[in-house]
């Protein structure tokens, strides 16, 4: 399962890593280069699964996916490709669709030489593909669940990066279950982390609600204004539920 979407008001909002990428025309932006390769990284396997679901072998998925992000890390398209209504995920989208459309123009025999630009492993791509990938899924609807599972991945690695900075990794394996909404008998659990069952709950509503703020972090670095977070809040729930 994967973990409960946050309900609540929005708070404080981390600076969104979106404005800098919205000045990346500009070359001399070196943060917005920086902010930039990070989503990149973050996000390449949503539309490698994209390039795929459209029919693209492998081969050729890899090297779209690898030459998309080069040329945005290139800075050239920036300023041509906006996003929608300020998102990062529909600009990724928009952007790939415009440069899949520009390459099927250019597509001669010569094969392509794409920049390696990503550490991309064909083998694990292609592993999680067909893993991942329903086949009842259209191409846009595919690389909408794997954006979102991207969010959530990115989400539970900064909350075990924190657990495991306090020392406190192994709890925090332990417990993670809760963030699926699972139910486990806290009392034996709590006996076997060496505390109490209501000092568990407490430490579990804590780690929800930690949870919840840093997705709202993370949705807040991929939209251009606060006001779009309860919006894309709400299609990750669609998205997942679907």
């Amino acid at each position: 399962m994967t973990p409960p979407l946050p309900s609540s008001a929005p708070g404080r909002f981390a600076t969104t890593r979106w404005s800098v990428v919205l000045r990346a025309s500009d070359p001399d932006t070196p943060r917005a280069r920086v902010a930039l390769s990070e989503l990149c990284g973050m996000y390449w396997f949503p539309l490698y699964a994209y390039a795929r679901r459209r029919g693209y072998s492998p081969p050729d998925a890899e090297d779209l996916t690898q030459g998309f992000f080069a040329r945005l890390l290139r800075l050239h398209s920036l300023a041509t490709v906006r996003p929608e209504r300020g998102k990062f995920r529909a600009f990724l989208l928009a952007g790939m669709k415009h440069y899949l459309a520009d390459e099927h123009d250019r597509a001669s025999a010569q094969k392509r030489a794409a920049d390696r630009t990503l550490p991309l492993d064909p083998a694990l791509a292609e592993h999680r593909y067909h893993a991942e990938a329903s086949d009842t899924l259209s191409p846009e609807r595919l690389f909408d669940r794997q954006w979102a599972l991207a969010l959530l991945e990115t989400v539970l690695a900064r909350l075990r990066a924190e657990a495991e900075a306090a020392g406190r990794g192994a709890w925090f394996e332990a417990v993670r279950f809760s963030l699926t909404g699972e139910r486990q008998a806290h009392a034996a659990l709590a006996s076997s982390l060496g505390t109490t069952p209501e000092a568990l709950r407490v430490a579990i509503h804590r780690l929800r609600k930690r949870y919840r703020q840093l997705l709202r972090e993370e949705i807040a670095q991929t939209v251009s204004d606060a006001s779009l977070v309860e919006e894309e809040l709400a299609t990750l729930r669609r998205i997942l539920s679907a």
